[in-house]
């Protein structure tokens, strides 16, 4: 506890001996810190970085100084801070500035051996180049660039700290903090040399946003897709919509692909990983639809009972089914032929029989030979070209999954 009218005194010492428009005399060196307390946002299409940081300036200025021991051993005082001269240090790549002590009249730390020291929290807007090429597995480095305004290194010197803090640092929901670099220089002005800092932080990007609402339902589309163009699902084995289903998913993935192109910046050098993740979809998918023609054409060719030579079967691991159309398979037909226990039944099977040479002629009484009409849905199944398309409607159905499977597995991997 000092005495009453001690700190009144000081203040009235320095404030005579000190001169607020006049800097140090010699060189001043500047000790400049600045922890990062949260990035606030960083905005792709502006190419800006908003972060509100903790900065704290140190100096020496002699005229500010008293000896302790004649203010009753006091080593500390504190200052209005517009009445004593402040470095114009300033973030040379600053778009806005938010300073939160505006409206508080924030003191400055005197000490007995004329350090002076200003601490105080700030918002911070500047402009840093963002790299979309591996969006939205990005890495991305926004610098801000401390210096002196007016003063050359003559006069002006920045120092900073080695190592900073991240004690105060609370983590940004869409950013990962992985590094900061902090560096000394010096750069050019119009033939004046300028001391300078340059606080470079590097962040990641959290994807598992994108890729659960974008990546995930693009993938599923084109799974979707794949199935349906080469899956069998009707007896005739020709599907023209397949063709529309193709068109329909392309579609879908072009919408998906312009909600991404509204978040990144308009850059023509390169393009974004997740954009390329979605034009290969879209060129998968297009050539799956035009390779249809090929299982349909196939298909065409072994409607009307024509069949492929035996090289060409082999080469598709298929043997020829031909004589297993002369297999009579016996059914209950009690519905489609007339009633076997009436008395005219052996003359009505007679004629049916006679249409049927093929067929065997172990039956008994109440069962009949397949009926024409199943042997030539028979034959269509058993025809080698129509086997051959199913085949190929296999083959293209694997390659194609493997084809929109892998990348978005390689996506989710790099996401680690």
């Amino acid at each position: 506890i000092f005495p009453s009218g001690t700190s009144k005194r000081l203040t009235s010492l320095l404030l005579a001996q000190h001169d607020n428009r006049a800097p140090p005399d010699g060189v001043v060196n500047v000790h400049y810190e600045m922890d990062l307390v949260h990035i606030l946002g960083i905005d792709e299409l502006r190419q800006t970085m908003t972060a509100l940081v903790y900065v704290d300036e140190k100096w020496d200025d002699p005229t500010l100084a008293w000896n302790a021991s004649d203010f009753e051993g006091m080593s500390k005082t504190w200052l209005p801070i517009e009445n004593i001269w402040i470095p114009d240090i300033i973030i040379f790549n600053m778009l806005a500035h938010e300073d939160l002590l505006t409206s508080v009249r924030a003191p400055v730390v005197i000490y007995a051996n004329g350090t002076v020291e200003i601490s105080r929290p700030a918002v911070y807007t500047v402009s840093c180049e963002i790299n979309i090429k591996h969006f939205p597995l990005d890495d991305q480095r926004c610098a801000l660039e401390i210096a002196s305004w007016s003063y050359d290194n003559h006069k002006i010197r920045m120092h900073a700290t080695s190592t900073y803090s991240l004690q105060h640092y609370t983590d940004n929901e869409e950013w990962k903090l992985t590094n900061i670099l902090i560096t000394e220089g010096e750069y050019d002005h119009e033939g004046i040399a300028i001391s300078r800092i340059i606080y470079e932080v590097q962040v990641k990007r959290k994807p598992l946003f994108y890729m659960v609402t974008l990546t995930f339902p693009s993938y599923i589309m084109c799974a979707i897709s794949v199935v349906g163009l080469f899956a069998r699902f009707s007896t005739t084995g020709e599907r023209e919509e397949r063709f529309t289903l193709g068109v329909t998913a392309i579609l879908t993935m072009a919408v998906l692909s312009l909600v991404v192109s509204e978040k990144v910046p308009h850059s023509s050098t390169s393009v974004p990983l997740l954009v390329i993740y979605f034009l290969f979809n879209m060129v998968t998918v297009s050539v799956a639809a035009m390779s249809t023609g090929i299982s349909m054409k196939v298909h065409r060719m072994g409607r009307f009972g024509r069949e492929p030579p035996d090289w060409l079967l082999a080469l598709f691991f298929l043997t020829p089914k031909t004589h297993m159309l002369y297999e009579c398979k016996c059914s209950s037909t009690k519905d489609l032929l007339p009633n076997t226990h009436s008395s005219d039944s052996k003359s009505s099977r007679t004629p049916f029989l006679d249409r049927l040479p093929h067929c065997n002629n172990h039956f008994t009484d109440g069962y009949e030979c397949m009926h024409e009409s199943e042997i030539n849905l028979r034959r269509q199944h058993l025809n080698g070209y129509v086997r051959m398309a199913s085949r190929v409607d296999s083959f293209l159905l694997t390659f194609f999954m493997i084809l929109v499977t892998v990348p978005v597995l390689i996506l989710f991997y790099m996401m680690d």
